[in-house]
């Protein structure tokens, strides 16, 4: 029984895990980027909100998809070719999907919250910092679980979230120019 909790609380985590990390380097770089672009703190906390909640509602839902069909795949190559594998329950889906959602809107707030509290440059600069400590502490997480050596992997994480944040600071001061 304990073996089948373990398994259960490593798939939950996998919809956290998405949810945290797509929406992490989704909202860092959608917020810098407006922030370069348009230098207006209620262009920033819109867009954020918007985007953060349409992404969040577009991983748990691509994520349901995408569980749902591997779900299926489960019961055909039990069913049709007699492989003895776990197959996630509808209720684990649904879950796993839930927890994806919430895990983006945390994110979205952590993000986000500088900009109603700092002027401009330093709310970029603390989200960027958030941002990149949320990933590294994620790729920590990630690496733990996976047998990896856990400085590696979180350093990898922020690694891509800094990466994600420059390529949109930059194509935001492209922007900046053309508007």
């Amino acid at each position: 029984m304990a073996e089948k909790e373990k398994e259960e609380t490593s798939y939950r985590m996998e919809g956290i895990a998405f949810g945290l990390a797509d929406g992490t380097i989704l909202c860092l770089g959608l917020t810098i980027g407006v922030a370069k672009a348009t230098s207006n703190t209620n262009l920033v906390i819109i867009s954020g909100i918007i985007g953060g909640i349409a992404n969040a509602f577009g991983n748990s839902i691509g994520l349901f998809m995408s569980q749902s069909a591997e779900r299926g795949l489960q019961i055909h190559e039990t069913v049709e070719h007699g492989v003895s594998t776990r197959i996630h329950s509808k209720m684990e889906v649904l879950t796993s999907s839930v927890l994806s959602f919430m895990a983006t809107i945390v994110a979205l707030i952590i993000l986000l919250s500088p900009f109603a509290f700092l002027n401009m440059t330093d709310a970029v600069l603390t989200t960027f910092s958030f941002g990149t400590i949320l990933s590294f502490i994620l790729g920590n997480y990630v690496g733990k679980l996976s047998g990896e050596n856990p400085y590696k992997t979180g350093l990898k994480y922020a690694v891509l979230a800094i990466v994600g944040a420059v390529i949109s600071f930059l194509i935001g001061d492209l922007l900046r120019l053309l508007i």
